[in-house]
């Protein structure tokens, strides 16, 4: 048995090494221009975290060519404490995104449609959106969400959402095509 022992806690004490230093981000301080891409939402929200401490601001997002994994660009635009924060919002519910994005409005976040996407998930596409709160920001905005697969009841939805101060953000399809309306919440 002490063999196996000799082996198995090299093994593990290497595995719980590796999961400490993936926790850190390694960012070169000469770096303008910062890639992040990873499958798991989670991490992407700790290196987010990470990289905006130290300045960098989303400037592009795109899936993966197999959409598994989101993919980021971001530039180092600013310094401490004028930082830019960042939430990220996946789910396959449609209610829970309009939910999730409203709550995060009310916080101060702003949806950054260009970071909307559709992500391969373990049974279904998930929807992935990032938000973004500027630093000393007071504005709020409030999102309405339309998901449907029939595109003459999307457009009567979104002229409705659009008769009640919404403005079409953005558009993502995954099965069914869904609309993201915002507009600036009354004070």
């Amino acid at each position: 048995m002490k063999p196996i022992y000799t082996l198995v806690l090299p093994l593990i004490l290497l595995s719980a090494v590796a999961a400490i230093a993936q926790g850190k981000l390694k960012i070169d301080p000469e770096n303008r221009y910062l890639l992040l891409a990873t499958i798991k939402t989670s991490t992407m929200q700790k290196e987010l975290d990470q990289a905006s401490a130290q300045g960098f601001r989303i400037i592009s997002a795109a899936s993966s060519c197999d959409q598994s994994e989101m993919v980021l660009f971001l530039e180092r635009v600013t310094q401490a404490p004028d930082t830019y924060t960042y939430r990220l919002l996946a789910t396959t519910r449609t209610s829970t995104m309009e939910r999730e994005l409203n709550q995060a409005a009310q916080e101060g976040f702003r949806l950054l449609p260009r970071t909307i996407t559709a992500k391969e998930g373990f049974l279904t596409k998930e929807i992935v959106a990032v938000l973004e709160q500027a630093p000393k920001s007071s504005k709020r905005y409030e999102y309405r969400l339309l998901a449907t697969s029939r595109t003459s009841t999307l457009q009567k939805e979104v002229a409705q959402a659009e008769s009640d101060g919404f403005v079409l953000v953005g558009l993502v399809g995954r099965g069914e095509n869904m609309v993201i309306m915002e507009k600036e919440a009354e004070r």
